[in-house]
Formats: C-alpha cells, structure tokens, sequence
C-alpha cells in the first residue's frame, strides 16, 4: 500500500492559509449622552463577539452628572455582557458631563463626582484604573479637576507616565491602551489646545500628552471632540498613536486640513450620526472596526485602520504626509449650484462634487457686486455621512453668515477633502431671495 505523504503536506496549508483568531478583543463606546436606545442596540451587537474588554470614555450623562443616568447605563451593560463568557473586563471613566451640575446647584467635589459615577456601578471611586487582560495594559484615566476638563497635577501625570514605563518593559512591543476623555494635544483633529485664561472650558489636552510622550507603544483611545469615524483625521500617528473612538450622541465636524480650533458650522439634524469602534488584537498587528451606531453597518470595511506591532514611529502609516497621495475632489462637467430660501433660512443647491474616498466639505465665497458689502466665507459639510445621500443635495447656510436681500455676485464653491486638499471651483452668478 502506497504512503500517503501528501497528508502532512495538505495539513500545513491548511493550517497556514486559517484564519488568524485574535488575542484580544476590546469595545469602546463615548460620549452616550443617555441616548440608552442606541446603546442597547451597539451593546448588544458587541456582546455576540464575546469580547474581552469594554471600555467606555466618558460622558455617559445628558447633560449634567445624574446617579439615574449610571444606573441605566450599567443595567444595560450587565443585560448583554452578562451573556459573554468569561464577562469582560469593565473600564469605564467619566467626561466632563459627568462632572457638571444644573445651573444653581453647587458643584460637587472632583472625589464626590467621581463617586456618584462610580458607585452606583459597583466600582471604587478611583480615577486611575490599571488591567492586566491577556498580558496587556489597559489604563483608564478619568478627570481629577471639578470641571471635568483633565487637569491634572504633575504628580498625577508622572503616575500615569510610570505606569505606562512598567507595562513597556514588563511586555516589551506590545500596545499599552491609555483611555482619556480628552484626546492628547495636537494629534488627532479636533485636538488643538492654546492656554487661553479667558475660554469658558479650558480643556487640558497638554495634560494627556505629557502623559504619554515618549511611549511609542501607547495606542491612547478618547472621545469628548464627537468626530465622524469617516473622517481618517480621527486617528494620529507620530510618537505614538492615538485615534478618536466615535460617540453615540452626534457628530462635529472639523474644518479640514491641519489640527485647528476651528468647527463647521452645522445645522443640528445633519449632526445626529454616531458611533463606535470595535478592535481586534493579533501577535504582529491590531486592526480598528468602525461602525455606525444606528445602523450597526460598517464604515469604510475596505480601509480598516490597522496598526503593525511592535509599532516603529518612523515607519507610521496615519500621518497627515497621507494627504500627497490623495487627489483632489472635483465637481463634474454641468454641474450647478443655486442659492435658495425657505421661510427662516438661506440653502444652497448644489450639484454633488466627486472623489474616491468622499467629498468632506465645500468652501464657500460669496463675492458680491456692491462693495459696500464685504465678502462672505464660509465651509458647509457635505452629506458624507448622511445615509440619504442624494446628487442634488441642499446645504442649509449658517445663520452667522450675513446675506442682504436682492444683493448680487458671485458665489466660488470649492470642494474639499478631509486633508484639506482642493479641487477646481465651481463658480456662478447668484441674487440673494
């Protein structure tokens, strides 16, 4: 009888061509804002991957801190993690809604903030939480100021820095998560942080990058900015990596280009989209799931963030050098664009512009023929994120933008991708209604 040597041979392929499971698998939600209904549905989507660890980065009340809103939010929490097995590892840490209270009470204490957070989730009222789940480090890393705006004393941030010293050494290549509500300074958009004594909220983005500069295998995880999961300016590569995680309550879009204090001006019912990420960790890489909370459909399935271990800063993939290779949006031949009112507000009808990833926003110029009016500038974000999106959509103009009925001009609009790169202007006459 012949021997059957092909046997190993079959076997080896088909050991090398399985697919690899991941090590570790980590949720993490942001900024609910009591918004329970879609929890329940990312919550319970998440818990049939049976994960190891659910992180959640603050801002779990509406407004202003309330014991009922942790309540709610553990009960559903415990409603369909339960379910997994083993239960997964549970860091929570708060945001600055979770500290703030109604106009005429007294604020609490940072300590008493944290407790009315923590307690009624079973937890000790710590802001600095540390895990060891499969060999790797998760810090959490919650507020210690009454406002919610990470301040954080110097002792403070060398308790966190020491902290991610150890687990580099102890693990040496593996990625050291580092959860924040506030992102680290000048990373990700929306990250810009000037000290300025005179803003209301001074938000101590300073603080979280003191916490982890010169740790090139932190991967810091935050919320608190409400950036669209679209955008790829909402992960940032340099000394180390850090990637904004969504949020379940809505969207703030930055004004493309380089990290900037600047917001587009949106009218609230484009900006109600949310949501999470979902991570997948393997021996010599990690990869970043992006999914839109209400639909629970993925977002850019084809343009996974995915992140090689151990991470090398000089060969970092999500730098802003990503824009050289991106080509500008353009609008095609015929396109048009008109100016038009409704009974309180000024829209423009816009012929949709092109590009292979998505068009983010349009630069608007309205130039009019009196001199006497000066010229207007503006950005409107595109529909990118709109689950209706149409050829023909209409843009609904901020109300800061001053408009005189019956003036004339020009009105130069310029599409624009996330990067800042532009394309071609489309310019056309218009009067305003």
């Amino acid at each position: 009888m012949k021997k059957l040597y092909y046997l190993p041979l079959f076997f080896f392929f088909l050991t090398a061509f399985a697919a690899e499971k991941p090590i570790l698998k980590i949720v993490v939600t942001t900024d609910i804002h009591a918004q329970w209904e879609s929890l329940e549905k990312v919550y319970g989507f998440m818990a049939e991957k049976n994960p190891d660890v659910v992180l959640f980065a603050g801002d779990l009340a509406r407004y202003v801190g309330d014991e009922k809103s942790y309540k709610t939010y553990i009960n559903i929490y415990n409603r369909h993690f339960s379910k997994c097995n083993p239960k997964p590892v549970h860091i929570p840490i708060t945001g600055n809604h979770d500290y703030w209270e109604n106009k005429g009470i007294k604020r609490l204490s940072p300590q008493d903030s944290l407790k009315r957070f923590f307690h009624p989730m079973g937890m000790k009222a710590d802001w600095l939480q540390h895990h060891v789940v499969k060999g790797y480090t998760f810090i959490g890393v919650s507020a210690t100021d009454e406002k919610g705006e990470n301040n954080h004393t110097a002792e403070e941030i060398k308790q966190v820095s020491d902290l991610i010293d150890k687990a580099e050494k102890k693990a040496p290549g593996k990625p050291v998560f580092v959860l924040t509500h506030c992102p680290p300074a000048f990373t990700m958009a929306g990250s810009a942080w000037h000290d300025n004594p005179k803003k209301v909220w001074n938000w101590r983005y300073d603080h979280i990058r003191k916490m982890l500069a010169g740790h090139k295998q932190v991967v810091s995880l935050s919320g608190h900015t409400h950036l669209p999961l679209e955008d790829e300016r909402s992960i940032w590569q340099g000394e180390f990596t850090a990637v904004n995680v969504g949020g379940l309550y809505k969207y703030s879009l930055q004004v493309p280009g380089e990290v900037k204090e600047e917001y587009i001006k949106t009218p609230s019912h484009y900006q109600y989209r949310r949501a999470f990420c979902y991570i997948e960790v393997f021996r010599k890489h990690m990869v970043i799931y992006r999914y839109k909370a209400d639909t629970l459909e993925e977002i850019n399935p084809e343009n996974r963030w995915r992140i090689e271990l151990p991470y090398d800063p000089s060969k970092a993939v999500y730098t802003m050098k990503r824009a050289e290779k991106i080509q500008p949006p353009e609008f095609r031949p015929g396109a048009k664009a008109e100016l038009e009112k409704d009974s309180d507000s000024y829209f423009i009808s816009l012929t949709s512009a092109v590009h292979p990833d998505f068009v983010y926003a349009y630069k608007i110029k309205l130039i009019f023929d009196d001199k006497n009016l000066k010229p207007q500038d503006f950005y409107i974000a595109s529909n990118f994120f709109s689950e209706k999106k149409t050829l023909y959509p209409s843009y609904q103009i901020p109300k800061n933008v001053k408009l005189v009925p019956g003036a004339t001009g020009v009105m130069k609009i310029t599409p624009v991708e996330t990067f800042g790169k532009e394309g071609k202007s489309l310019s056309v006459r218009f009067q305003i209604p």
